[in-house]
């Protein structure tokens, strides 16, 4: 039995891709609800994003927010996590206890700021203030924020689609950011 396969343009190389079974993280319920139809990669160096078609997915299991996964290498969900973010020109001042926005790929999700763990220098990254109160405009910094709901999510170190962030507060985006750590719950 010849195995099916997709061919990938990727500037000057093609590449083949087996048909793979997926699941859709975080509404997943064990069962397979797929198998990849066809991927291009659209421009491998400046976009991160390909497009892929699904062969045997039920559109109501697919919503905003989810990520299609290999059932084995599930992709992680979360709600606590540390962030480093760029808080925008202006943008309220930020404290403990704030309530927010969180956007995540195509997740949009409330959240709070639980703590500000420290203000990083802008040039070095180094920090200048550990547990600052607040947190001003140009201001970088890593918060802890825990979410309402699970979202899949990613270290940025691992993957840059999925641990990019952005906060927003009465429709202002006021703080840009990317998952430094993804913070287990005990219960």
């Amino acid at each position: 039995m010849i195995e099916p396969f997709f061919l990938l343009a990727c500037k000057d190389k093609s590449v083949r891709v087996r048909a793979e079974p997926l699941v859709v993280v975080p509404f997943n319920d064990g069962e397979t609800i797929g198998h990849l139809k066809w991927a291009q990669i659209v421009n491998c160096s400046s976009n991160p994003h390909s497009m892929c078609g699904c062969e045997g997915v039920d559109g109501s299991r697919v919503m905003a927010g989810g990520v299609l996964s290999h059932p084995d290498f599930p992709v992680t969900v979360a709600k606590h996590l540390e962030l480093k973010v760029l808080l925008l020109d202006g943008a309220s001042p930020l404290l403990g206890g704030s309530q927010l926005e969180f956007h995540i790929h195509h997740a949009k999700e409330p959240a709070r700021v639980s703590k500000i763990l420290s203000v990083l220098d802008p040039k070095t990254g180094k920090v200048t203030k550990k547990s600052p109160r607040c947190l001003t405009a140009k201001q970088s910094a890593v918060i802890e924020v825990i979410l309402h709901e699970t979202v899949c999510v990613v270290e940025f170190s691992s993957c840059k689609a999925l641990g990019r962030v952005s906060l927003r507060s009465l429709r202002r985006t006021i703080a840009v950011g990317l998952v430094t750590t993804i913070i287990e719950d005990e219960n």
